[in-house]
């Protein structure tokens, strides 16, 4: 908890003043920022992932519980998803901030695209708008996309308002406004993930020019010191506090005359408990939110072959073992056909890897309890392994899809369709059931009949995500950190859904509907997240350590060639 010292109010009049500060600060010195900040989280890179994988080492008795081998994994996992996501945020802000400042817009290396183009009278049934403008945002040249994450593409879809000349106008009248929306923002961090509550903070002081008072969740107090020294740039501008209080600091923070904005990564419950506590108050603010999802993998039934089928099994395993599935987008439903030939060989993959892996402990506040909820028995010895459940019926146990499980479990449904037009006739309304707009996951063979290419095409324009990864598992749309991270567009304050708003947004696109982010079936190399990567650590801290290079300005190639023994020994 904060000291009884701290003064919410004296705190948000100094951030105030610094926001007003920044708001007159040139673009030029907003990309320096940027810079020396990613220069900090690279040099606390050691300490932040050792903090983190210290806090997910310990069981609910307090005491440590983790094997050398499991350390390893969870320093891989760690690096991932704190240092190396917001490196990459940082990066890409800076060069974004550079872009605007010398030409008024963010660079982009194609220009947008009409797609998505339907007849008004035949307006989609899913609710995607009729026109859509399409902006390539991955690979990134400068950061050596093409190897690091080879074969991958990603497009944010943004509404067509007209033409695109139309929408290079919104683009460049955005890229002038938004950074100078000014005020203070009250950023409440969850704690599943070390590098969410950062890179909201950095999100609301690059893309909205506020400062930030960050509430970190009590379950990461350990992390508190080392956020000021990996963010100490932003500290010492004024712009950010970080701090550790209890829902009485909240509503303190939130009734302040100096606060315009607030927004919270959390559950939906957590949500509407500060909108309902604080209703008044925020009705006068901008309230944004990223809420989580019962998040599907869709398995495309086709022929595979033997390489590809294995690694698209070993990715959904790896998608519910990571960080224990304390994530928003942990698989949860895996979604097949009754009818693929392949099911149950995929299926016996995905259990045979997660057996493979050690327990973990449970680390998550109320985990254990909400385990014996959701299956009946209590976990013994404070520690769980991840778990498939195999053929579970929504008529039979639906608890399973009426809400987001913060367990390592994940359960396998089939549909019925023999056909792929009744497959995905069958898939979108079961999707389009469960709760959450957040993200989802579509695995599709390759070499499909041109009908059948065309009808899956069409289920991945039209699901209703913020983000659509096909072949891949959608948290990397988070990791690359340049694809606007948030639910589909239509959550508001009394129906939220996934969310409402953006992150991840440094280009300051308008307009936004969702992103796909499309990837090979199989992948080499085999990503170091893969919890059973014998490289992982190894291959994570180069990354870490060629990002943090490249923010120094020293290019990171030479850190590229020296992973590749590491790369060859995995």
């Amino acid at each position: 908890m904060v000291s009884s010292k701290f003064d919410v109010a004296t705190e948000c009049l100094r951030l105030s003043q610094a926001a007003d500060r920044w708001k007159s600060t040139a673009l030029v010195d907003r990309a320096e920022l940027a810079k020396k900040t990613a220069q900090a989280v690279g040099e606390e890179a050691q300490a932040w992932v050792g903090a983190a994988v210290a806090m997910k080492s310990v069981g609910p008795d307090g005491q440590l519980v983790c094997s050398n081998e499991l350390r390893s994994m969870l320093w891989a996992e760690e690096s991932a998803t704190g240092p190396i996501a917001t490196l990459r945020l940082l990066i890409l802000t800076e060069q974004a901030l550079r872009s605007v400042g010398t030409s008024g817009m963010a660079n982009v290396s194609v220009k947008p695209r009409v797609t998505h183009v339907q007849k008004q009278d035949s307006k989609s049934p899913f609710g995607t708008p009729s026109s859509l403008l399409s902006i390539d945002v991955l690979p990134v040249r400068s950061l050596y996309d093409s190897t690091i994450f080879r074969g991958h593409q990603a497009t944010v879809r943004c509404a067509n308002i007209g033409s695109v000349e139309t929408f290079m106008k919104l683009w460049q009248e955005e890229c002038q406004r938004r950074p100078h929306s000014g005020g203070v923002a009250v950023v409440l961090g969850a704690g599943n993930v070390t590098g969410l509550a950062a890179a909201d903070a950095v999100s609301q002081i690059f893309e909205y020019g506020r400062a930030v008072l960050l509430k970190l969740h009590p379950v990461q107090a350990s992390l508190v010191t080392v956020f000021r020294s990996a963010l100490k740039p932003l500290v010492e501008a004024g712009l950010l506090s970080v701090v550790i209080g209890d829902t009485e600091l909240v509503s303190d923070a939130i009734r302040n005359k100096e606060v315009t904005a607030m927004h919270l990564t959390g559950g939906e419950e957590t949500f509407r408990n500060i909108v309902r506590s604080n209703q008044s108050e925020l009705g006068v603010k901008e309230i944004t939110c990223e809420l989580g999802n019962v998040t599907p993998w869709i398995v495309v039934p086709g022929k595979y072959s033997e390489k590809d089928l294995l690694y698209q099994a070993d990715q959904v395993a790896a998608s519910i073992a990571n960080n224990s599935s304390f994530n928003c987008i942990a698989t949860k439903v895996v979604l097949t056909s009754r009818h693929w030939s392949q099911r149950q060989q995929f299926l016996d993959r995905i259990e045979q890897r997660l057996a493979s892996l050690p327990a973990r402990p449970v680390w998550y506040p109320g985990a254990i309890d909400l385990h014996q909820k959701a299956t009946g028995h209590c976990i013994t010895g404070g520690c769980i392994k991840p778990r498939l459940l195999q053929n579970i019926q929504r008529d039979d146990q639906p608890h399973w899809f009426a809400q987001e499980w913060f367990i390592p479990i994940a359960v396998e449904t089939a549909v019925d369709g023999d056909s792929i037009e009744e497959f995905c006739t069958e898939i979108s309304q079961f999707v389009r059931e469960l709760p959450g707009t957040l993200a989802a996951s579509v695995t599709r063979p390759d070499g499909m009949a041109t009908h059948d290419a065309s009808r899956v095409e069409l289920l991945i324009e039209h699901l209703r995500y913020g983000v659509v990864a096909v072949n891949a598992w959608s948290a990397l749309a988070y990791a690359v950190a340049n694809i606007p991270w948030g639910g589909f567009p239509g959550g508001t304050i009394e129906n939220p859904q996934s969310g409402i708003g953006h992150v991840h947004n440094p280009q300051f696109l308008p307009l936004v509907n969702n992103s796909i982010l499309r990837a090979p079936l199989r992948v080499w190399p085999t990503p170091p997240w893969f919890p059973w990567h014998r490289k992982g650590k190894q291959l994570a801290g180069g990354v870490t350590e060629m990002y943090a290079a490249i923010a120094a300005g020293k290019g990171g190639r030479w850190n590229l060639v020296g992973m590749l023994p590491d790369v060859f020994r995995s």
